[in-house]
């Protein structure tokens, strides 16, 4: 991992498909989150291969100038 101040990530996914997952790290030496890391990154790697992907990574806004989330006209049901 890198020097960068961490963020959370957080999927919802049923407990059986959470389990393997995890098992499936652990059975290559992996952490959790080492797995999920090196998904994402393959996932990139594929995308960036079929050409739909940005080489640079996307710019920050300036301070102060963050789009405001887009309002869909649906409302959220709590689970």
């Amino acid at each position: 991992m890198t020097d960068q101040p961490m963020k959370l990530l957080a999927v919802r996914l049923p407990e059986a498909e959470r389990r393997r997952i995890k098992s499936l790290a652990a059975s290559q030496g992996l952490t959790l989150q080492e797995a999920v890391h090196q998904a994402i990154e393959a996932w990139a790697s594929k995308l960036q291969a079929e050409g739909a992907l940005m080489l640079e990574p996307w710019p920050a806004p300036p301070a102060g100038e963050l789009p405001k989330p887009k309002r869909t006209g649906r409302t959220s049901k709590r689970t």
